[in-house]
C-alpha cells in the first residue's frame, strides 16, 4: 500500500489539473450547444458546428504529440490552455456560423493537446504494480467531473458573456495544479498505432463497436442539450438530464464490466446495444413523459450507452498479444473519434427532417444495424473461452487520449497480479487495504 500511496501522492495534482479540465470542457460542450439553440441556429448547422470539436480532437491527438516533444510539457500545456481559454471567450465576443465553427476546431485540437500531456505524466508517475488502480481513479475523475460540468449550466445565464469566462478561468485554471507539481517531466508521448486494416483482421466486432459508440455517443454529446431544449426544457433541465445520462453511464460500467468478464463478451455486447436501440426509441416516443420518467428512461440509456466503447474495445484487445493493445487500442480510439465526427452530423439532418425526436430514431437505427452485424459476428467466429479473456477495462471515452490505454493492465507483458485488474474497484475494501 506504501507505494500505492506515494503514487496517489505524486499524482493528485495532476489528477486535480484533470478534474478542472474535463469540469470546464463539459460546460463548454453543453454551453454551446444551449446558445445555439437561444441563437436559432439550424439544428443541422448545430451538428456541423459540435462534430467540429471531435476533428480538432482527432487532429490534435496526431500532431499535438510532436508539439510537446518540441517544446517541453509544461510550455505546451499553457500555449494549449491558453488558446482553449481564447477560443472559448470570442464565442461571446462573435457569434458566428463559420467562426463558431472554425473555434470548434481549434478547441478540439488543444483539448487533445491538454489532455495527452495530462494522461502522460500520470502514465509516467505511475508503476506496473498500481497502474490499474490509477486508471480506475482517472476514470473515476473524469466522469464525475463531466457530470458536474452539467450542473454549472444553470449557475450564470447562458445567453450572456459571463459563462463564457467562466469556461476560460477553469481552463486556465487546471494549469495552475500541473505547473506547481514537483512530478518529473515524462519522456515521450508518441503512441504508435496499427493500421486499421489490421485491426479489422483481428477484430472487425471491435472496429464496428468502437465506430458505433462514436456514432452514437458523439451524437447524445452534442445533441442532447437541443433535443431537451426542443422538448421543452429549461437550461435546469438540460443540466439535469446530461448529468444524469453521464453519471449512469459512469456507474453502469462496473456492473456491464464483471458481466463481460464472466460471460461471452459479444453476448454482453449484444444485450448492451440492444438495449440502447430500445432505449432510443422509446425517448422518441416520450412526449409528454413526467420529468422523472424522462430522467429514468435517459438514466438507463445513458448507462448502457457508454458502455458500448469499453466493452467493443475489451472484445477487440482480447484477441491480441499484450505489445499490441497500445497501438490497437489508439487505433480503435480514432475509430471512435471518426464516429463522433460523423454522429452530429447525421444525427442534426435526422433531427431536420423528422423533428427533434429524429436524434434518437437515428441513434435507435445505429443501434439496430450494430445489433445485426453483432449476430453476424456471432455466427462467423467461435466464443473466446473465458479463461482466455481478459480483465474489462473501464475507459471514459467522453475525453481522453491513446496515452491513457498505457495505463491497462492489458499492456503489461507478463502476468498479472489481481491488484493490477483496472476493474478491481471495490471503494470499501480499497480504503480497508489503505489503511492496512
Amino acid at each position: 500500500m506504501s507505494d500505492l500511496r506515494q503514487v496517489f501522492a505524486a499524482i493528485l495534482p495532476l489528477l486535480v489539473s484533470l478534474g478542472i479540465l474535463v469540469l470546464g470542457n463539459g460546460l463548454f460542450s453543453t454551453l454551446l450547444a444551449v446558445r445555439m439553440g437561444a441563437e436559432s441556429f439550424p439544428v443541422d448547422r448545430i451538428g456541423i458546428i459540435m462534430a467540429a470539436y471531435s476533428v480538432g480532437f482527432v487532429l490534435g491527438t496526431l500532431r499535438c504529440p510532436r508539439v510537446v516533444e518540441r517544446v517541453g510539457h509544461i510550455r505546451a500545456f499553457a500555449a494549449f490552455a491558453a488558446l482553449a481559454a481564447i477560443s472559448a471567450l470570442v464565442h461571446a465576443i462573435v457569434v458566428d456560423q463559420i467562426v463558431w465553427l472554425l473555434l470548434r476546431v481549434v478547441a478540439g485540437f488543444c483539448l487533445a493537446g491538454l489532455f495527452t500531456i495530462t494522461e502522460s505524466w500520470i502514465n509516467a508517475s505511475s508503476s506496473n504494480t498500481v497502474r490499474g488502480r490509477v486508471l480506475s481513479v482517472y476514470m473515476t475523475v473524469n466522469y464525475l467531473s463531466l457530470g458536474a460540468s452539467q450542473s454549472l449550466i444553470t449557475v450564470i445565464d447562458p445567453n450572456g458573456f459571463q459563462i463564457f469566462s467562466l469556461v476560460a478561468i477553469l481552463v486556465a485554471l487546471s494549469l495552475v495544479p500541473l505547473a506547481l507539481s514537483r512530478v518529473q517531466s515524462p519522456g515521450t508521448v508518441g503512441t504508435n498505432r496499427l493500421r486499421v486494416i489490421e485491426i479489422v483482421r483481428i477484430s472487425p466486432l471491435g472496429v464496428a463497436g468502437c465506430i458505433g459508440a462514436g456514432l452514437v455517443n458523439g451524437a447524445f454529446g452534442s445533441m442532447g442539450p437541443v433535443y431537451v431544449q426542443a422538448r421543452g426544457g429549461t437550461v435546469e433541465d438540460v443540466g439535469l438530464f446530461m448529468m444524469v445520462a453521464i453519471l449512469s453511464g459512469f456507474l453502469m460500467q462496473f456492473p456491464m464490466g464483471r458481466l463481460s468478464d464472466r460471460f461471452d463478451r459479444r453476448t454482453v455486447f449484444l444485450g448492451a446495444i440492444a438495449g440502447v436501440s430500445a432505449a432510443a426509441l422509446a425517448l422518441a416516443f416520450a412526449d409528454g413523459v413526467p420529468n422523472l420518467a424522462f430522467a429514468a428512461m435517459l438514466g438507463l440509456y445513458g448507462g448502457l450507452a457508454y458502455s458500448i466503447y469499453p466493452i467493443a474495445l475489451a472484445h477487440a484487445n482480447d484477441f491480441m498479444r499484450s505489445d499490441e493493445v497500445v497501438p490497437a487500442s489508439a487505433g480503435l480510439l480514432l475509430m471512435f473519434g471518426v464516429g463522433s465526427v460523423v454522429g452530429p452530423v447525421l444525427a442534426s439532418q435526422v433531427m431536420g427532417v423528422l423533428g427533434f425526436n429524429g436524434l434518437f430514431f437515428y441513434i435507435g437505427s445505429i443501434a439496430a444495424v450494430l445489433v445485426l452485424f453483432t449476430l453476424y459476428r456471432m455466427t462467423a467466429r467461435q466464443a473466446k473461452p473465458l479463461e482466455e479473456q481478459g480483465a474489462f477495462v473501464p475507459m471514459p471515452q467522453t475525453a481522453t487520449t491513446p496515452i491513457a490505454m498505457e495505463l491497462s493492465p492489458r499492456a503489461e507483458t507478463g502476468p498479472q497480479e489481481p491488484d493490477q485488474l483496472a476493474f478491481d474497484f471495490d471503494p470499501p475494501r480499497m480504503q480497508a487495504q489503505a489503511a492496512e
